[in-house]
Parts: structure tokens; sequence; C-alpha cells
């Protein structure tokens, strides 16, 4: 019970200044730009690294098997991170949408 009385208190003021209907929808907006905000930030590293090699990260991926430097297995581990919490925050936002997943 207290988290919700927590999040209630932070949510009060945006109600009562205008900014929201309700404490759900301020919450429910705050969530969605959140994971705007994730969702972009791991568009600019898969972003950066497509520029970087001139490809997408399935051709990479071929381009490289069985004869990668460690440098370039480190990028390609960074970039398949970024695009699995890409694709894991993007199945959160559409089930904060939709109230289901893709």
């Amino acid at each position: 019970m207290l988290e919700k009385e927590v999040i209630g208190s932070l949510l009060k003021p945006l109600v009562q200044s205008g900014l929201y209907k309700d404490e759900t929808s301020a919450l429910k907006d705050i969530i969605i730009d959140y994971i705007d905000r994730k969702k972009r930030e791991y568009d600019t590293i898969i972003s950066h690294f497509q520029g970087k090699y001139k490809k997408d990260f399935s051709t990479f991926t071929k381009d490289i098997k069985n004869c990668a430097a460690l440098e370039v297995e480190d990028d390609w581990m960074e970039w398949k991170g970024a695009i699995e919490m890409r694709k894991g925050w993007q199945e959160a936002y559409y089930i904060s949408i939709y109230g289901q997943a893709i």
C-alpha cells in the first residue's frame, strides 16, 4: 500500500495543476515517455554501428563469422545487445499502449 501512496503523492501535483485529468493518465504518459527515451537511446547505438560498418546487423554478422578481431567482436556484442534491448522496450511500449505484446 505504501508504494501506491508514494506514487499517488508524486502524481497528485500533475493532476491538481491541470496537466492531466487523473493519476492514471499521468502515470501512463510518464511511462510511455520513458519507454520512448529508452528506445531512442538504443536506436542511437544501432545507428552508430550501422554508420561505422556501413551495413545492417545481419550482413555484419555474416561478414565477420569466424574471422573477427576482438574489437569487432566487442562491437558485435554491443550492437546485438542494443538490438535486443530496443526490441524489449518496443514490446513494453505496445503493452503499455495496447495492453498486449505485438
